[in-house]
């Protein structure tokens, strides 16, 4: 995919991502105020730590338990995005859905989106749950783009510096 003459890839994540996906995440950090992670959290991941964060979920890849994704512009991961099957037999047809982005690669992230729900389609998955921040008015508004319908609202769920913050939940039935 070319993105106004960009290299765009949206592909899995490898463990010779490690240091790509945490400037990633810092980045993100930093960019997004809005984030439920706070910079000096961040700042405590070390290359170690995210080797064995990609290889956990590189096992439960294989197992069919979650699905990750990276939308990469020129070599650099602007998007990371993963569903994540519910552990109970009972509820294995549900999965949560989440992401973060880069400010202005909104467009590339949608398409990343896309790709996670067909993936999610693929390997039955029926019901996509989606749950942030209130204030996280871009996220909520790309879901509700894909047809993700909001189902309900905590009050005060967060509380940062003081105030609180709903939580809104979202959800696809396919």
């Amino acid at each position: 995919m070319n993105f106004k003459s960009n290299i765009v890839k949206i592909r899995t994540i490898y463990i010779s991502d490690a240091k790509k996906l945490l400037k990633f995440f810092h980045d993100l950090v930093i960019s997004d105020s809005e984030r439920v992670e706070r910079l000096k959290d961040v700042k405590k991941i070390n290359l170690q730590k995210e080797i064995y964060w990609i290889k956990h979920r590189k096992r439960a890849e294989k197992n069919k338990e979650m699905f990750i994704f990276c939308c990469e512009v020129n070599g650099r991961i602007v998007a990371e995005g993963e569903i994540e099957r519910e552990k109970r037999w009972i509820e294995k047809h549900v999965a949560e859905i989440r992401f973060g982005i880069l400010p202005g690669y909104e467009k590339l992230a949608i398409e990343m989106i896309k790709q996670l729900i067909k993936k999610a389609k693929e390997n039955k998955i029926k019901v996509l749950i989606f749950f942030h921040l209130a204030t996280q008015k871009t996220a909520l508004s790309i879901m509700g783009k894909l047809g993700f319908s909001r189902v309900g609202i905590i009050k005060n769920y967060y509380k940062r510096d003081g105030h609180y913050i709903s939580r809104v939940y979202m959800v696809k039935n396919f």
